[in-house]
């Protein structure tokens, strides 16, 4: 036998994670009340997926308010009230509270609602009272005829609501003296034979409900009006959506449905806002920027006479044509509460937990005086219940009718000093010793709580997006005023004073807690007789016509007051419409099978997941239990992209192509101990879609290392969208965090709040690209919206800091970077990348007996490239490095880190690529007695290597000293012009102009001989945490090494050694991290004569030889005559300017005139990127190429 006294709320968990809502189901259901808890069971034991969407959260027992405080955190004031400043003014506050707040209070003229919000509704605070409308109001001329004709038939389903909500009446062995007192009365109300304990949906003993749920026995504590928590509630949530779960509806809370429109094609679109955890906060967006779901087959609107009909009123000013009666002809089921204050017998009615005198239950007991004579008007019925004063409003309720009945007292004290004496000091005790004193006056206050007939005359309209309530006054009735008149009569044989609600008190304004209507059936079949038909279905104008699948299932269809509790009857008019409607469409509704016990750890007897393997196959991040909402806005630039983010987002700001995004982050851990954030969201794009595009799948990599990017960080949003007309798009975005924000408080500012995105269709096709960006408004509220996700505990706090420590953590990274802890050479996953190995390698020898590596690339057949082939026959392409040092791993032309090199660029297009090692790269013993000058004979030995094994000419690509070698051996007769097609000179050739930073440096090779001093001849590339102390220091020293601009700070040791050794040597915004992290393979070192060398030639601005002397005289100059050169500068480069190229460019056109070179300036290059470079095929080798093919040309014309 299960153990029900261990826990009150010992089943399943109903509502979902938000993100988990799928973009459609067959049946959606707005509300989770009866009517609404009607049809998500019965729809989904008919077998249809769906969804329940509940603008409250769930609420389990245990969990509801008891005290004032508590009741005050979970009540709104809603509406307006002309006639009331006191709740305008002084209880203003609470109208900005939140509307997933369990008590609603709806403040209108003449009348005002109550209501709650939660999983199940009102039936969460209801008594609970089982009672059916009686045939009479059934048969009343607002009614249908397929009801008021019949009456009957609704016998079946009242039968099916009781077999789901147990009702059962107030145990007989236990009478409360509230009970006994109403009993007593009811000769004065009515007549004795009126009075019985009512049916309620509580279990008064330990057991299961139909939906399988296990009951507690009711404690008798009288709070059912603030929620019960000891468990013996048959609310909706425990009934009805329990049994829904159950059989596969997957419930969603928070989402406050706005309007609903049809959808192309059939179905209908449901428009909402999700109220997640601090997404309110940016109020200019909540209610704009709405999600969206499909109903494809069926909508019922369960949400109330308030909620159904704010929902109809705000579609219909969305295009969906419907009666012009909705908001019309509502009723406050002629509700009215009325206190006999500080009477003669001790009622003993007010809500505690007590073992020795409960209260009992809310409501024990009616006095039914509907059909006291058959012949009577239906309209002149009513029933009259106990009731009972909430504990948590006990001060409150006694001050109020302390004020409502002082001058009454004040008049009695005339004729009944001794009596009234009494009285007052029953009130003072009540108010010393509490509400419970005995004899006090408040344990002598007695509720009534009275359901009648009014008028129909209340009415809800829309006005700037407000609900607006307005009615009669319906206690200044004549039908109040002889009720009035009847409880006056009682009162004076009880003793009590007569005292109202405050609304009443002051306006005799109701309060209405059975606010029925609004989408009233027709009692006439088409529009014109009300907004909906018999079967809840939504007329789709004045005519017969209607919505197939929207249909009302709530109290808003009721057309009348029903004179009773209307929650029989609400959920019989569910039952009938959910079973003729399925009927209708062919569907079986499974009635018969029963669940199995359920419990707090069960599973769905049916489950939609079980049918998408996605879900559960995905890895879940750990979340840390907080989330947080931002919203950015920008412009996109739709069709062909630009390239460039800043562009597209100029281009979209002309064009008025504005976008926004509005997401909520769940901040999570992954098993690397990285932070991902699970998004949830929409994002708004007319562009893209007419509606908001939903995040169906989201996440965000917080401070991931770009691949793509050296030295860089970026914030990786990566989301699946979806639009209201299918179609799906992906959208990537990237704040990216570099050493642009060294120092800089505003670039870390536009770093750390700037998102440039890129969408495109899942097949890979661009559609749009641009930036979005978070204002400062907008990051002040942000910083606002961090809620937790769980229960709060202390270690939360620990969690949240430790991922604003990790945030801070890794900006301050860039934003200190010379002061980041150094990142020494390390062997990269990225170096085993295959690429294209040498075909062979031979050592060649120079004439004074030196011997050189030479890597020789055979061509790739041209027909795998799709690439138009060379005009002609194809000349070998011999690559010159510039200084890399002794041992390097990797040839500068045939690096593995690159997407592609300039060796498998040419090989591609048919090219044999020569690439050759000079001596500075070979023997150690060799290397630190050479010079650039020296090397001049490699490149001449491989030239004539070349010329021996192929037909055709080489064309040579050299860079910085292999550049300036080939142009001494050309200058000095070394190497005839005559054996080569042609030259790419990259970054310098004969004229040398150093950049400003090695300008200074070559003043003077005093530095270079002080390091030789303290350290050798050998400068290495490569250092570690355990190399010798004055490489340490050096180390050191260099993170104050002076770069152009901040993006070139880097904490790469490796970095900062080649830009002491010989410049910096690129744009650090040109190198992906592949190449970065493995610059230790490409350069190795080198020795300090050659340095010498350089230094003294930079200084001099020329080429020089051994003894110093110039190269390029008027004479030598004539040996280049007739040799085409292109001449390649990176515009940023600071190892030589780009002055250099422009000088030999000029020299060589004014002495040989301009046919045969060009410079080709690289925008945003340095120095080597225009080789090593991530996009230097697209930026560079094309030119380089070109310049080939048309030396090949001219070539075969001379021919």
């Amino acid at each position: 036998m299960p153990n029900f006294t261990d826990k009150t709320d010992n089943y399943p968990n109903l509502s979902r994670s938000f993100r988990s809502m799928r973009p459609e189901y067959d049946v959606v259901i707005i509300g989770s009340g009866y009517g609404a808890g009607v049809a998500a069971s019965r729809t989904a034991r008919a077998g249809k997926s769906v969804a329940v969407l509940e603008l409250g959260w769930e609420r389990r027992s245990g969990s509801f308010p008891h005290t004032f405080s508590q009741c005050l955190k979970e009540m709104r004031i809603s509406g307006n009230t002309t006639k009331d400043s006191f709740i305008s003014k002084w209880l203003k506050w609470l109208s900005t509270g939140d509307p997933t707040r369990l008590f609603q209070v709806f403040l209108g003229d003449g009348q005002h609602s109550f209501a709650a919000h939660g999983l199940g509704g009102s039936s969460l605070v209801n008594a609970g009272v089982f009672l059916k409308a009686d045939k009479r109001t059934l048969q009343m001329s607002p009614w249908p005829s397929e009801i008021r004709d019949e009456p009957t038939t609704l016998d079946e389903y009242y039968s099916r609501a009781e077999t789901m909500l147990q009702p059962s009446t107030y145990p007989k062995n236990s009478t409360p003296n509230k009970l006994d007192h109403l009993q007593k009365e009811s000769k004065w109300l009515g007549g004795k034979e009126n009075f019985y304990r009512v049916p309620l949906t509580i279990f008064f003993r330990n057991g299961r409900n139909s939906a399988g749920v296990p009951m507690q026995a009711n404690r008798q504590s009288g709070h059912e009006c603030t929620g019960l928590n000891d468990g013996s509630k048959n609310s909706v949530a425990t009934t009805y959506l329990a049994d829904a779960w159950n059989w596969g509806a997957e419930i969603f809370c928070g989402c406050e449905v706005r309007f609903v429109e049809k959808t192309d094609g059939g179905g209908y679109t449901i428009h909402f806002a999700w109220h997640g955890s601090g997404r309110s906060v940016f109020a200019d967006h909540f209610k704009e920027q709405l999600f969206w779901v499909k109903a494809k087959e069926f909508c019922f609107l369960g949400a109330g006479a308030l909620g159904t009909t704010g929902v109809l009123l705000r579609s219909k000013q969305h295009g969906l044509h419907m009666s012009p009666l909705v908001g019309r002809n509502l009723s406050g089921n002629g509700d009215l509460l009325i206190f006999g204050y500080n009477g003669g017998t001790n009622i003993n009615g007010i809500a505690r937990e007590s073992s020795h005198a409960p209260p009992g239950t809310t409501v024990t007991a009616v006095i039914d005086n509907r059909v006291v004579d058959p012949l009577d008007n239906p309209l002149s019925g009513y029933v009259i219940q106990d009731g009972c004063i909430p504990e948590a409003f006990n001060p409150v309720i006694q001050i109020m009718l302390t004020l409502q009945t002082m001058k009454s007292q004040a008049g009695c004290c005339l004729w009944n000093p001794r009596q009234e004496t009494r009285k007052v000091l029953a009130s003072v005790k009540s108010l010393l010793f509490g509400p419970h004193a005995y004899n006090g006056a408040l344990q002598r206050t007695s509720t009534y709580l009275v359901m009648s007939h009014d008028s129909n005359e209340i009415t809800l309209t829309l006005k700037d997006d407000q609900l607006c309530l307005r009615g009669p006054a319906e206690g200044r009735s004549e039908h109040f005023k002889w009720m009035k008149k009847m409880f006056k009569e009682l009162f004076a044989h009880t003793g009590a004073r007569m005292g109202f609600s405050y609304p009443y008190g002051r306006h005799q304004e109701e309060v209405t807690v059975h606010l029925l209507g609004g989408a009233n059936m027709s009692n006439d079949g088409t529009g014109h007789g009300g907004v909906t038909n018999h079967l809840g279905e939504v007329f789709s104008g004045s005519n017969s016509e209607v919505y197939k699948g929207l249909m009302c299932c709530d109290a808003s269809v009721i057309p009348t007051a029903l004179g009773v509790n209307p929650l029989a009857t609400i959920s019989a008019l569910s039952e009938r419409s959910v079973s003729l409607t399925t009927e209708r469409a062919g569907l079986s509704i499974d009635l018969e099978t029963k669940n199995q016990p359920l419990n707090a750890y069960s599973k769905p007897s049916i489950s939609l997941d079980c049918q998408d393997h996605q879900n559960s196959t995905k890895e879940t991040p750990q979340s840390i239990g907080w989330q947080f909402t931002e919203t950015m806005y920008g412009h996109i630039s739709m069709g062909s992209l630009t390239g460039s983010f800043a562009l597209s987002e100029r281009i979209g700001k002309g064009s008025s192509c504005a976008i926004r995004m509005f997401l909520t982050i769940e901040i999570c851990r992954r098993g690397d101990l990285q932070y991902q954030g699970i998004c949830t969201g929409t994002i708004s794009c007319y562009g893209l879609s007419r509606a908001t595009l939903k995040i169906v799948d989201g996440t965000v990599d917080f401070f991931t290392p770009m691949q793509e990017n050296a030295e860089s960080s970026a914030i990786s949003y990566h989301l699946k969208l979806l639009s209201v007309e299918g179609i799906e798009y992906r959208l990537e975005g990237q704040k990216i965090i570099n050493s642009n924000i060294a120092f800089s408080a505003r670039k870390t500012w536009e770093a750390t709040t700037t998102v440039n995105v890129n969408i495109t269709r899942p097949d890979g096709k661009d559609v749009a690209e641009g930036a979005v960006h978070i204002s400062l408004l907008d990051f002040k509220k942000q910083m606002r919206t961090f809620r937790t996700t769980k229960d709060f505990q202390i270690s939360l706090i620990l969690t949240l800091m430790g991922f604003l420590v990790s945030f801070m953590y890794h900006i301050s990274l860039f934003f200190f970077r010379p002061f980041v802890h150094l990142r020494f050479p390390q062997i990269s996953k990225k170096a085993a990348n295959s690429k294209q190995p040498p075909s062979t390698s031979c050592n060649i020898t120079a004439r004074d007996g030196v011997q050189v590596n030479l890597d020789i690339y055979d061509p790739i057949p041209v027909q795998k490239t799709g690439e138009p082939g060379p005009i002609s026959n194809l000349s070998p392409v011999l690559l010159l490095p510039g200084v890399t040092g002794v041992g390097m791993i990797h040839n500068l032309y045939s690096l593995p880190f690159l997407h592609c090199n300039m060796v498998e660029y040419f090989t591609q297009r048919g090219q044999r690529c020569y690439a050759l090692t000079p001596r500075w790269g070979c023997d150690p013993a060799v290397a630190q007695k050479s010079t650039v000058y020296d090397c001049r004979l490699d490149v001449a030995a491989a030239i004539s290597f070349i010329r021996n094994k192929e037909r055709q000419k080489p064309y040579v690509v050299a860079h910085c000293q292999g550049s300036v070698a080939l142009c001494m051996g050309l200058l000095d007769g070394t190497i005839q012009s005559s054996q080569l097609l042609g030259v790419t000179a990259n970054s310098v050739f004969m004229n040398q102009v150093f950049g400003r930073w090695n300008s200074l440096k070559g003043r003077t090779t005093l530095l270079i001989q002080f390091y030789e001093l303290l350290a050798g001849n050998y400068f290495p590339i490569i250092s570690s945490a355990k190399s010798v102390l004055f490489q340490r220091l050096l180390d050191t020293i260099l993170r104050l090494y002076p770069v152009g601009h901040a993006r070139d700070l880097c904490t790469s040791t490796a970095c900062r050694r080649t830009s002491f050794a010989f410049g910096l040597l690129w744009n650090h915004e040109n190198l992906d991290m592949g190449l970065h992290d493995n610059i230790h393979q490409f350069f190795a070192g080198t020795h300090t004569k050659l340095m010498k060398q350089v230094v003294r030639m930079g200084t001099r601005g020329i080429c020089m030889d051994n003894d110093l002397c110039p190269l390029l005289t008027v004479e030598n100059l004539q040996r280049l005559q007739g040799l085409p050169i292109l001449f390649v500068s990176g515009t940023e480069n600071q190892v030589f300017n780009p002055e250099s190229t422009l000088k030999d460019y000029e020299l060589l056109r004014r002495k040989f005139g301009e046919r045969l070179y060009r410079r080709f300036l690289v925008e945003g290059y340095g120095h080597l990127d225009p080789i090593v470079g991530k996009h230097a095929a697209e930026d560079v080798y094309w030119r380089i190429f070109a310049h080939l093919r048309w030396c090949t040309k001219e070539m075969e014309n001379r021919k």
